[in-house]
């Protein structure tokens, strides 16, 4: 299983490419693609604040749905781009052959069951995508839609300074 995220760069069509490639060189037979998803409490966040926000439904914000744009690919090719290394990562014919005939039935079978558990996940995305998403098109910036970065008051992300007050009497 390989897990992949994209969305941390501005990426162009080029770069989705070179992620395909990547992850082939790895040869995993499950793949897992995420979007990058900036979170108030993450670091992550305050370098992307003023990137351009697609999706103001929160409840989304689940790493599985593009949230905030990327300037060099409109989000309907990003989602192409993702779901097309989806598929020809799992349908390579080494995958495909390890799970047909690898000398391991448990392995077999749990390679066939995750697979039909994905190929049901995979065509709701496209469907949902296709017909329920709903984009935002103004130049709302997530700075603008969730305010400033809470990674200071993440005490477990913050290498500057102790942990709460609080915290620390109930270790004494």
């Amino acid at each position: 299983m390989a897990t992949y995220v994209i969305g941390f760069e501005e990426e162009r069509d080029r770069d989705f490419l070179k992620s395909f490639r990547h992850l082939v060189h790895y040869d995993p037979d499950q793949v897992q693609l995420l979007y990058a998803t900036p979170h108030r409490w993450t670091p992550f966040y305050e370098t992307v604040e003023n990137r351009r926000v697609i999706e103001t439904d929160t409840r989304r914000w689940d790493y599985k749905h593009q949230v905030i744009a990327s300037p060099g690919v409109p989000a309907w090719r990003v989602f192409c781009w993702f779901k097309l290394i989806e598929v020809m990562i799992q349908l390579r014919p080494k995958v495909l052959k390890r799970m047909l005939f690898h000398r391991d039935p448990d392995y077999r079978h749990a390679m066939r069951w995750y697979t039909r558990i994905g190929r049901r996940v995979w065509f709701h995305e496209v469907f949902e995508f296709l017909f329920k998403t709903r984009h935002h098109k103004g130049n709302l910036t997530l700075k603008q839609f969730l305010g400033t970065n809470f990674a200071e008051r993440e005490y477990s992300m913050n290498t500057k300074t102790e942990a709460p007050k609080a915290l620390v009497s109930l270790k004494n």
